[in-house]
């Protein structure tokens, strides 16, 4: 464990998070009391913090305050353990101030509000089920493979509308079998337009799985499959990477976009504009949480449907209405499942916000996109014309 040497043969431990040459034990690992103060600070408060440096900033005593994301981050990385924090609050009130910041976040849609009213004993396993099985079905969707000519000249058409995509998903790209564990090659350009059609594909499958999307008027549907299928899509692209343990973003077919900045210099600059930031911010914000929560297939199937079904000013107030609905009862199924997973109330909600820190994160790479779609969209050999441009660009239909 790191420590110097003082005088009087006496040894002052140094803060693994800051550097702080006057540090002890606090919360499972060796802090200073600055750092100890935060992260009680943060995980009181469930605080969501962001970093402008794509979580690269060093985190030292001198200016500690500078980035609260990397800081948080790396106090996590330590050992600092956020159950310790809570079972110290158990005893405590909470203030108005911190009652208030909840009730905040919860306005914003991002906590949920569990219900003390449960969903029935024979329900709540019968849901989470159906949602693992929909989500194995439409991940293992594949077209007839007789016609293999007819399949790889329907690779990827980005040629169409969104009204014509989501009409016909097929004409968009072939089911093809989804490999995200297969990461044999490096990424080219042709991989950039295959593996987003062959996703589209796939996001439209998944709305359609779910009867809560069908009942919904055709243009919510349209608007919904326009603004909701960033957010959704890398979820699931980190939960693959976290799944299959890869160290940048798996494609659709054979080939991955690395992490490792040595690597990166073997692909096209093309892919390095599209995903260098996205792959940095999936790792450092959403594939890191998922590994402090161990999050599991149940969580994930909740998650994809609270990204998916979001109010929004652009749906109909019917829409909204319904939507608001679906996460309600999403979200208690999810409040729920935490708490059989975890040991108390207080540890529940910790686990229930971090969750929720995911779909803040998927959030701000949906914005990532739409901008690096844009400034591709209007190069013809990045393949990403016509239908992404539409999907991600800045008029949000």
């Amino acid at each position: 464990m790191p420590a110097v040497s003082s005088p009087g043969n006496s040894t002052a431990k140094i803060c693994l998070v800051c550097g702080d040459e006057k540090a002890s034990k606090h919360y499972g690992t060796i802090a200073c009391n600055g750092c100890k103060g935060f992260f009680r600070r943060s995980i009181w408060e469930q605080r969501a913090y962001t970093c402008a440096n794509h979580d690269k900033c060093e985190v030292a005593q001198q200016f500690r305050n500078r980035c609260r994301a990397c800081r948080l981050l790396k106090c996590f990385r330590v050992g600092m353990d956020a159950r310790a924090v809570q079972s110290e609050r158990e005893n405590k009130p909470t203030d108005n101030r911190i009652r208030a910041q909840k009730s905040r976040l919860r306005s914003q849609g991002y906590v949920p509000r569990c219900s003390s009213r449960s969903t029935p004993e024979f329900e709540k396993p019968t849901v989470l089920k159906r949602l693992i099985m929909i989500e194995r079905a439409v991940m293992e969707k594949q077209d007839d493979q007789t016609d293999l000519a007819a399949m790889f000249s329907c690779q990827c058409n980005v040629n169409l509308s969104l009204a014509e995509a989501f009409a016909n998903p097929n004409r968009v790209a072939s089911r093809t079998k989804l490999q995200w564990e297969c990461c044999d090659r490096l990424s080219n350009v042709k991989d950039l337009q295959v593996t987003w059609c062959r996703t589209f594909v796939w996001y439209v499958d998944f709305l359609r799985s779910h009867d809560e999307f069908n009942s919904l008027p055709h243009n919510d549907q349209l608007s919904i499959c326009k603004n909701r299928f960033a957010p959704v899509s890398w979820l699931t692209y980190a939960y693959n990477a976290y799944i299959y343990q890869i160290d940048g973003v798996a494609f659709t077919n054979d080939a991955w976009y690395p992490k490792d900045p040595k690597l990166r210099e073997l692909v096209p600059s093309e892919c390095n504009q599209y995903y260098a930031s996205l792959c940095d911010i999936m790792h450092h914000e959403v594939i890191s949480i998922m590994k402090i929560l161990s999050i599991d297939a149940e969580e994930y199937c909740l998650m994809l449907l609270l990204a998916a079904f979001k109010p929004d000013y652009r749906l109909s107030d019917e829409a909204n209405q319904h939507i608001s609905g679906v996460r309600a009862h999403y979200n208690q199924i999810l409040c729920e499942y935490a708490t059989s997973k975890t040991e108390s109330q207080m540890e529940a909600m910790e686990r229930i916000g971090l969750l929720m820190l995911l779909l803040t994160s998927v959030e701000r790479l949906t914005r990532e996109e739409d901008a690096n779609v844009q400034v591709l969209g209007i190069l013809q050999s990045s393949g990403l014309h016509g239908l992404p441009l539409e999907i991600h660009s800045s008029l949000k239909a």
